[in-house]
């Protein structure tokens, strides 16, 4: 019985809060379904107030700040709810929202823990904002998001690569990360995120540290620049990624490698242009 009153309250009060302000009111259509990102705090004069910081200009008014509670103020959240009246003041937006589900993001809530300025995969490749959830990981660059997880149908990795601009929510990229992938392996199997540079993605196949595959795609481009089986220890510098491929010897080739003693492996130092997906040879087959 209490939340059907204190809703009925909290439009009384807003509607006389309009009456004593000078605002410029207008109504949003029944229904206009929000998904939100950001805190709920109190407000100088006792009240809650929501901030989105996607829409700094814009103070969030819940519908019935009874339903809001202690536990979820001053925390990251997710909201979702409809907008029901809005008005203009003193160059500020307002809007009355109905609050229909609050979602903590929060590491003590075991949601996500956050982590900037990571290094993820090869040596070299660009810093990314790291947010660890129980059951996926997704790593933010200024251009794109990639979201890895374990499909949950197998025990192989889904990898999904989206553009994104710097501006976008965090939060709400992680949340969502909808639309038309610029890459993506919905299972992979030992496939992993191995890093980003520029505009190429490197994704491993296989343990880094024994013989694996090694990919590159150049996400710009659309075009995948490098498939190979790679000795640990591939980095990337200035542009260049630098790797030893596994040469395998084939039978009725004269030019082919001797086979290597037991415990060695037959690879080739290499070089691959980020820029120009060029891959060259910068050494003689050895075995190590």
């Amino acid at each position: 019985m209490r939340r059907p009153f204190s809703r009925i309250l909290s439009l009384v009060l807003f509607s006389l809060f309009l009456g004593a302000q000078p605002a410029q009111a207008a109504s949003e259509p029944e229904g206009n379904k929000k998904t939100l990102y950001g805190m709920f705090r109190q407000s100088a004069e006792g009240g809650i107030n929501f901030i989105d910081p996607q829409e700094p200009d814009v103070v969030y008014i819940p519908f019935d700040a009874k339903a809001i509670l202690s536990d979820d103020l001053n925390i990251k959240v997710q909201v979702q709810g409809a907008v029901v009246e809005s008005f203009s003041r003193n160059g500020k937006n307002y809007r009355l929202i109905t609050v229909d589900s609050v979602k903590p993001m929060t590491a003590e809530y075991g949601a996500t823990t956050i982590a900037p300025g990571q290094h993820p995969g090869l040596p070299g490749t660009d810093a990314a904002t790291v947010h660890a959830y129980h059951n996926k990981t997704c790593y933010l660059y200024d251009r794109y998001a990639i979201l890895e997880r374990l499909a949950p149908y197998s025990d192989g990795h889904s990898l999904r690569v989206l553009a994104r601009s710097a501006a976008d929510n965090p939060d709400a990229v992680c949340e969502s990360l909808e639309g038309a992938p610029l890459f993506e392996i919905p299972n992979g199997g030992d496939f992993a995120f191995a890093g980003l540079s520029g505009d190429t993605l490197f994704v491993q196949n296989g343990r880094a540290e024994a013989v694996h595959g090694l990919l590159a795609v150049n996400l710009a481009l659309r075009k995948q620049t490098l498939d190979a089986t790679v000795l640990p220890g591939a980095s990337v510098a200035k542009g260049v990624v630098r790797y030893a491929e596994v040469v395998k010897a084939e039978a009725g080739k004269a030019k082919a490698p001797a086979a290597c003693p037991a415990g060695k492996t037959a690879a080739r130092d290499m070089t691959l242009e980020l820029r120009t997906g060029k891959a060259t040879a910068v050494g003689k087959v050895t075995c190590r």
